[in-house]
């Protein structure tokens, strides 16, 4: 099986006595948008810069299209990066900016002007093109770079949280344009960013690091529904954790001791890194979870207690307790808690699916 277009085997990176990137293996497919996300300081970024150029790995390879890349300068890379900061040349107007990749190439000027006003126009900017930069917008500004970076047609297009400045209407009008552009364009993204909504809006693929480790790798929905880990699981989507000990194990049911008392989940064929009597940390989407005012004959099912809510537009997250202090969170359109006219300390009943429920082992609950 041939590997894909970019791959990282073990590649390091570290800065002194601190390690940014522990040991971390992957690989990304040919046209494929690869979001890599986390939190700040967990090594994405630095990981970004290793495949711009821009840091050299302390160990392992890097290669693109089978070349090893590590001692390759930025400048000689088809991997060009669209910066946070956007990095426009302020003494430069708007088509001069989008010329410069060109220009160091050596392309002649009026094939440069031709090629950047077309992506100009393809970026609905093209009216701009004798504006200088403090003349834009932060949505123009940003298609100007990408113009930019696109100009060279790379068959890599790295993006290090573009949209991290820009207003939130503005983001979503954005999200819209990549995802457009490199379906259109048939290339490879690669982007970073800390926002989950932009990586599960966008990627075919989402990286979750950690500490300079990788958590997990797959789909969005995939990372949603079945975390791997419990940071994931705490990092991702709005989730109820409950730790527990197995009571009872089959090929197919798993029932556990909780702080809620039993607690039974469906088991994949395919699970078996469960153990009778082993610790476990159940996974609980919040919208997942059913309410009631009556007793139900689901299999989980406890009596709580509603002492708050977070209203956000159509989607209400709701916090409850049982009668030993333990929390809850449950997530709802409006109109479907409307009929439970809910009130402070009122009870309830809350209600899931033994196959809502996710389980991940001790050795990855962590």
């Amino acid at each position: 099986m041939s590997e894909g277009q970019i791959v990282l085997e073990n590649i390091t990176k570290q800065f002194g006595s601190t390690v940014a990137v522990q040991p971390i293996n992957f690989e990304i497919k040919a046209g494929e948008f690869l979001a890599i996300m986390g939190s700040s300081g967990c090594g994405k970024t630095t990981t970004l810069r290793m495949l711009a150029g821009l840091e050299t790995p302390s160990s392992g390879e890097i290669r693109l299209n089978g070349e090893r890349m590590n001692e390759l300068k930025a400048h000689e890379r088809e991997t060009p990066l669209v910066w946070q900061t956007l990095a426009l040349f302020p003494f430069l107007n708007v088509i001069e900016n989008v010329e410069f990749g060109l220009k160091m190439r050596g392309v002649e000027k009026s094939e440069r002007t031709q090629r950047a006003l077309k992506w100009l126009n393809r970026m609905e900017i093209g009216e701009f093109a004798n504006r200088s930069i403090d003349q834009l917008s932060g949505g123009q500004r940003q298609r100007v770079a990408l113009a930019r970076a696109l100009v060279t047609e790379p068959p890599v297009l790295l993006l290090d949280e573009p949209l991290s400045a820009l207003d939130q209407n503005l983001v979503v009008r954005m999200q819209s344009v990549l995802t457009q552009l490199q379906k259109e364009l048939g290339i490879t993204f690669v982007y970073v960013t800390h926002s989950q909504s932009e990586a599960f809006a966008m990627a075919d693929r989402v990286v979750i690091m950690s500490e300079g480790v990788i958590e997990q790798i797959g789909s969005p929905k995939e990372i949603y529904r079945n975390p791997a880990s419990r940071f994931v699981a705490e990092f991702v989507g709005t989730n109820n954790i409950i730790s527990g000990y197995i009571k009872e194990l089959n090929e197919h049911i798993m029932i556990c001791n909780t702080a809620f008392g039993t607690i039974e989940s469906n088991l994949d064929d395919a699970n078996n890194s469960h153990i009778l009597g082993g610790a476990v940390d159940l996974v609980i989407s919040a919208d997942m979870i059913e309410l009631s005012q009556e007793e139900t004959s689901s299999k989980n099912q406890i009596q709580i207690q509603f002492i708050a809510e977070e209203f956000t537009g159509s989607v209400v997250t709701l916090y409850f307790e049982d009668d030993k202090k333990n929390e809850l969170i449950v997530q709802k359109q409006q109109r479907e808690i409307e009929p439970l006219e809910l009130t402070y300390g009122c009870k309830i009943y809350a209600h899931w699916d033994p196959i809502n429920v996710f389980c991940i082992p001790e050795l990855n609950a962590r």
